[in-house]
């Protein structure tokens, strides 16, 4: 019995010691973060709470969301089209509503006949999906509704395919933060995405390592998901239905934040953070990085770093945009940083 029960409590211990290495390994503990830069780069003022998320429309607006560092949510707009770098604070009417919206990922949807831009950004506080009628002239984005769905767990990011239809990526099943904490302390394979349209929802794609950023090809055709802690790309062809269909993996060794995709070509713009260790030993901040992924939808990618940053700078960039030789990457937690891009993408 005292030879069974020692066979047990090795075998435990194996296991329990195999998945820590693993997890720590997943955090890229020995990287070593190499800076350098695509041209010249300069923090944009007025942004110091976060910038978790970016999202572009096609005439180069990028929308900024403040994500979960600042107090009172904002959204903020950038003209990557303007010689003047410097970003606007959008109206959010109903004034009352900002009081409880900690905006989180963003996408934006433009109709092709009425040329409305709808915005879609996910509250951090409840954990809902807000929509808003944004209106150029003014600045100012009029809340339209909020979504709510019991598959709509843990949501991190979003891709707008209408008006009133997304993907959605879930980090965990559960809502609550310790739950949620130790569900991803696990390592497991607990992330999800889901397709929403007009009020029904169902789950099209499961078995993910913290799925965070979600995005969508320029023909509509391909999903992108980041998985956090695989360090990848999950790349999904969309089936006539919605529902998705893997395809493959594409590696960057990572941790992988949120996906943009350039209109144009097609690249992959993805903000990580190379050395997520570091969050947890502290006190340095976390380094930042940039890739820029062409060919993502085939088997032959090709996975370039734009941006490097050892986190004095900008610590833990989570997102990316390109336009017309200008990057503009964002954060979780501080600032915003514009780079003049000089190099070929």
């Amino acid at each position: 019995m005292a030879k069974l029960a020692t066979a047990i409590t090795v075998i435990i211990l194996a296991v329990v010691g195999q998945h820590i290495c693993r997890f720590i390994l997943a955090l890229n503990p020995f990287r070593i973060v190499y800076n350098h830069w695509p041209g010249p780069c300069h923090l944009v003022p007025e942004v110091t709470n976060g910038s978790e998320d970016l999202a572009v429309t096609s005439s180069g607006l990028v929308f900024i969301s403040s994500g979960p560092n600042d107090k009172i949510g904002k959204l903020f707009t950038l003209d990557m089209n303007s010689p003047k770098v410097q970003v606007s604070r959008v109206s959010i009417q109903p004034t009352y509503f900002q009081d409880d919206f900690i905006p989180f990922g963003l996408s934006v949807f433009e109709d092709p006949t009425s040329k409305e831009i709808r915005l879609f950004a996910i509250n951090f506080n409840g954990f809902t999906i807000e929509t808003f009628r944004y209106d150029p002239p003014t600045n100012t984005a009029h809340h339209i509704k909020t979504i709510r769905h019991p598959l709509i767990i843990s949501p991190n990011d979003i891709v707008a395919t209408g008006p009133d239809s997304f993907y959605v990526s879930n980090m965990s099943p559960f809502s609550s933060f310790p739950l949620m904490a130790l569900s991803l302390l696990t390592f497991l394979p607990t992330g999800s995405v889901v397709y929403y349209e007009n009020g029904d929802a169902r789950t099209v794609a499961n078995g993910i390592k913290f799925a965070n950023g979600i995005n969508m090809s320029p023909d509509g055709q391909v999903i992108y998901v980041a998985s956090m802690f695989m360090r990848a790309i999950k790349v999904y062809r969309r089936q006539t239905d919605n529902s998705l269909q893997f395809d493959h993996d594409i590696m960057v060794y990572s941790n992988v934040d949120n996906i943009n995709v350039e209109p144009t070509t097609g690249d992959l713009w993805v903000g990580t953070q190379p050395r997520m260790w570091q969050a947890i030993v502290g006190p340095k901040p976390l380094g930042s990085q940039v890739l820029q992924i062409k060919h993502a939808e085939s088997r032959n990618p090709v996975v370039t770093s734009i941006y490097s940053n050892d986190g004095r700078e900008l610590s833990a960039s989570s997102a990316a945009v390109y336009h017309n030789g200008h990057l503009l990457i964002g954060s979780v937690f501080s600032k915003l940083l514009h780079c003049k891009v000089d190099i070929p993408t």
